[in-house]
Protein backbone atom coordinates (compact mmCIF):
# COMPACT_ATOMS: atom_id res chain seq x y z
CA UNK A 1 0.00 0.00 0.00
CA UNK A 2 1.78 3.64 -1.20
CA UNK A 3 2.51 5.83 1.96
CA UNK A 4 1.35 9.29 2.31
CA UNK A 5 3.82 11.62 2.14
CA UNK A 6 3.45 15.54 2.29
CA UNK A 7 3.58 18.38 4.84
CA UNK A 8 -0.54 19.37 4.40
CA UNK A 9 -3.64 18.22 2.81
CA UNK A 10 -2.68 18.82 -0.89
CA UNK A 11 0.32 17.50 -0.14
CA UNK A 12 -0.88 14.42 1.05
CA UNK A 13 -3.43 13.83 -1.70
CA UNK A 14 -1.49 15.28 -4.93
CA UNK A 15 1.60 12.50 -3.46
CA UNK A 16 -1.10 9.57 -3.03
CA UNK A 17 -2.61 10.40 -6.48
CA UNK A 18 0.28 10.25 -8.20
CA UNK A 19 1.63 6.96 -6.24
CA UNK A 20 -1.53 5.41 -7.37
CA UNK A 21 -0.96 5.95 -10.59
CA UNK A 22 -3.09 9.02 -11.66
CA UNK A 23 -1.56 11.74 -14.23
CA UNK A 24 -0.22 15.17 -12.48
CA UNK A 25 -3.42 16.60 -14.05
CA UNK A 26 -5.67 14.15 -12.38
CA UNK A 27 -3.78 14.80 -8.95
CA UNK A 28 -3.92 18.20 -8.99
CA UNK A 29 -7.82 17.93 -9.86
CA UNK A 30 -8.37 15.95 -7.36
CA UNK A 31 -6.22 18.13 -4.86
CA UNK A 32 -7.76 21.43 -5.54
CA UNK A 33 -11.51 19.66 -5.98
CA UNK A 34 -10.90 18.64 -2.21
CA UNK A 35 -9.53 21.51 -0.95
CA UNK A 36 -11.88 24.13 -2.08
CA UNK A 37 -13.94 25.23 0.35
CA UNK A 38 -17.30 23.43 0.08
CA UNK A 39 -16.12 21.37 -3.26
CA UNK A 40 -15.70 17.66 -2.17
CA UNK A 41 -15.85 17.82 1.70
CA UNK A 42 -17.33 14.79 1.80
CA UNK A 43 -15.00 12.87 0.11
CA UNK A 44 -12.77 12.41 3.49
CA UNK A 45 -15.66 12.63 5.74
CA UNK A 46 -17.18 9.10 6.33
CA UNK A 47 -20.95 8.20 7.62
CA UNK A 48 -23.35 5.38 7.62
CA UNK A 49 -22.10 2.61 5.04
CA UNK A 50 -18.99 3.77 4.12
CA UNK A 51 -17.78 4.69 7.76
CA UNK A 52 -18.08 1.04 8.22
CA UNK A 53 -16.04 0.26 4.94
CA UNK A 54 -13.45 2.42 5.93
CA UNK A 55 -13.08 0.97 9.43
CA UNK A 56 -13.05 -2.94 7.43
CA UNK A 57 -10.26 -0.97 5.43
CA UNK A 58 -8.50 -0.17 8.09
CA UNK A 59 -8.62 -3.34 9.90
CA UNK A 60 -7.91 -5.64 6.93
CA UNK A 61 -4.59 -3.44 6.22
CA UNK A 62 -3.51 -2.63 10.04
CA UNK A 63 -4.03 1.21 9.57
CA UNK A 64 -5.09 3.60 12.37
CA UNK A 65 -8.44 4.82 11.56
CA UNK A 66 -7.91 7.68 13.47
CA UNK A 67 -5.09 8.62 11.60
CA UNK A 68 -6.08 11.34 9.06
CA UNK A 69 -3.71 9.97 6.35
CA UNK A 70 -5.54 6.62 6.38
CA UNK A 71 -8.93 8.34 5.05
CA UNK A 72 -6.54 9.52 2.00
CA UNK A 73 -5.37 6.13 1.54
CA UNK A 74 -9.37 4.65 1.94
CA UNK A 75 -10.36 7.10 -0.82
CA UNK A 76 -8.01 6.23 -3.52
CA UNK A 77 -8.79 2.53 -2.56
CA UNK A 78 -12.68 3.66 -3.27
CA UNK A 79 -11.91 5.69 -6.13
CA UNK A 80 -10.33 3.01 -8.07
CA UNK A 81 -13.32 0.48 -6.95
CA UNK A 82 -16.36 2.33 -7.35
CA UNK A 83 -18.10 0.50 -9.84
CA UNK A 84 -20.29 3.31 -10.90
CA UNK A 85 -17.27 5.71 -12.10
CA UNK A 86 -14.81 4.82 -14.62
CA UNK A 87 -11.80 6.49 -12.89
CA UNK A 88 -9.81 5.69 -16.21
CA UNK A 89 -10.93 8.71 -17.24
CA UNK A 90 -9.38 11.04 -14.62
CA UNK A 91 -6.70 9.08 -14.18
CA UNK A 92 -5.24 9.47 -17.33
CA UNK A 93 -6.22 12.92 -18.22
CA UNK A 94 -4.44 15.23 -20.07
CA UNK A 95 -5.21 18.24 -18.70
CA UNK A 96 -6.00 19.84 -15.18
CA UNK A 97 -9.46 21.18 -16.33
CA UNK A 98 -11.11 18.15 -17.84
CA UNK A 99 -9.77 16.06 -14.85
CA UNK A 100 -12.01 18.57 -12.89
CA UNK A 101 -14.92 18.01 -15.32
CA UNK A 102 -14.79 14.51 -14.90
CA UNK A 103 -13.77 14.26 -10.94
CA UNK A 104 -17.05 16.38 -10.12
CA UNK A 105 -19.29 15.86 -12.91
CA UNK A 106 -19.07 11.87 -13.12
CA UNK A 107 -18.03 10.89 -9.57
CA UNK A 108 -19.06 13.26 -7.43
CA UNK A 109 -22.50 13.69 -8.92
CA UNK A 110 -22.12 17.46 -9.29
CA UNK A 111 -22.06 20.37 -12.13
CA UNK A 112 -20.37 22.91 -11.36
CA UNK A 113 -21.12 26.41 -12.16
CA UNK A 114 -18.69 28.74 -14.09
CA UNK A 115 -17.86 30.22 -10.70
CA UNK A 116 -17.24 26.97 -9.07
CA UNK A 117 -15.05 25.75 -11.93
CA UNK A 118 -12.88 28.72 -12.07
CA UNK A 119 -11.82 28.38 -8.64
CA UNK A 120 -11.51 25.39 -8.72
CA UNK A 121 -9.29 24.86 -11.96
CA UNK A 122 -7.44 28.19 -11.10
CA UNK A 123 -6.14 26.09 -7.45
CA UNK A 124 -5.85 22.91 -9.18
CA UNK A 125 -3.62 24.51 -12.09
CA UNK A 126 -1.34 26.18 -9.84
CA UNK A 127 -1.13 22.44 -7.65
CA UNK A 128 0.20 21.12 -11.42
CA UNK A 129 2.89 23.72 -12.17
CA UNK A 130 3.98 23.75 -8.49
CA UNK A 131 4.30 19.94 -8.10
CA UNK A 132 5.16 19.47 -12.28
CA UNK A 133 7.68 22.88 -12.02
CA UNK A 134 9.41 21.75 -8.63
CA UNK A 135 9.48 18.03 -7.87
Amino acid sequence: MPEVNGTNITDKIFNTAISYGYSPEAAAAIAATIVIENAGTELIVFRGERQKRYLEFCEKNRISSVDPDSKILYFFDELSKNRDYKASEIKYAQTVDDAIKSFNENYLGKTLNANEFLSISGIGNEIYTIFVSNP
